[in-house]
């Protein structure tokens, strides 16, 4: 069975605490808003760990999660709803843990068999620790195909094709056939369209297959924010990172470069300003935010500022 199938598959309900609660254990869950699969996630959680009290942060819930989570066994809900910030309100239902070790859940995780056992062992061995994520991306957006033909799901005339079918031969055509296709059709004289008052919708999976596995290294999806979301999120980022940080981790200083220079091309950091924010804060990141290098070497990839005005940028890094 795929994950996917696990996913929407009619699942009973196990509570492994009433089966043996010698390891119970407090859960932690922050929420705003879940998706179609938080019933699902649920029941995962129950079966996998002996839930001793789910403990959930409402923290201004835009949906039902609240409802669908309350169907379940020793669950408890606070009203964080006047906090701002994940942070905070994970913080405050950390405050509310009454037991020696507790679970920290996102409220989009599916817990996989024998997860619990699989963590528990390392109690010994560390304090606080993680395991690694599979990404299952269920998404459905419109492909912008303004560039090719519409592919997928085709009607046409067989008559338009039997005049140049015959040019095919059994080598090149495979990912590019929409194209080849649309050739010979109007190389005939016959007429090609796009339509636009339907659709097909377009399954992108790995399934593993002798000869061809092709391990996927990345998904990017990119949604449209408005523009005061991305604000919002680029300062809390840059400076949760020097407010609760220090540049110690590699990953942190790249994330750290990497919003600086949004935010400079984008006009949305001061830099006198922030520096000054910095150097109250915590002013071992000064080092950082005085990176003339990277930002030359950057200039070169930006469009929208001309090499005298970014220069000025670069002038107040010395």
């Amino acid at each position: 069975m795929s994950i996917f199938q696990e996913y929407y598959s009619k699942q009973e309900f196990k509570d492994r605490f009433v089966a043996d609660p010698s390891d119970a254990i407090d859960v932690i869950i922050p929420v705003y808003h879940t998706n179609e699969l938080w019933r699902a996630n649920l029941i995962s959680i129950f079966r996998e760990i002996p839930v001793r009290r789910l403990l959930v942060s409402d923290g201004g819930v835009i949906d039902d999660s609240i409802d669908i989570v309350k169907e379940f066994p020793r669950v408890e809900v606070f009203n964080h709803r006047h906090y701002k910030t994940l942070g905070k309100c994970v913080a405050e239902l950390i405050k509310e843990v009454s037991a020696d070790w507790f679970i920290y859940l996102h409220s989009d995780v599916y817990l996989p068999e024998r997860w619990f056992g699989n963590m528990i062992k390392y109690k010994g061995q560390y304090d606080w620790f993680g395991c690694p994520m599979n990404l299952t991306v269920l998404v459905d957006y419109k492909l912008n195909e303004k560039g090719r033909p519409y592919a997928g799901s085709q009607l046409g005339r067989k008559a338009a094709f039997m005049k140049g079918i015959g040019i095919i031969d059994d080598d090149y055509v495979y990912r590019q056939e929409d194209f080849v296709f649309n050739k010979i059709v109007e190389d005939a004289g016959f007429k090609t369209g796009k339509i636009e008052d339907t659709f097909h919708y377009h399954q992108l999976m790995f399934r593993p297959s002798k000869g061809y596995d092709l391990n996927v290294k990345s998904i990017q999806v990119i949604t449209d924010t408005n523009e005061l979301e991305v604000k919002r999120t680029q300062e809390t980022q840059i400076k949760g990172i020097v407010k609760y940080l220090d540049p110690i981790d590699p990953y942190m200083i790249n994330s750290f470069k990497t919003h600086c220079f949004q935010m400079l091309m984008n006009r949305q950091l001061d830099y006198s300003g922030f520096r000054n924010w910095i150097r109250q804060t915590n002013p071992l990141w000064l080092s950082q935010f005085n990176k003339k290098l990277y930002f030359k070497v950057q200039y070169h990839k930006a469009k929208n500022y001309s090499r005298k005005s970014f220069g000025r940028i670069l002038a107040k890094f010395k």
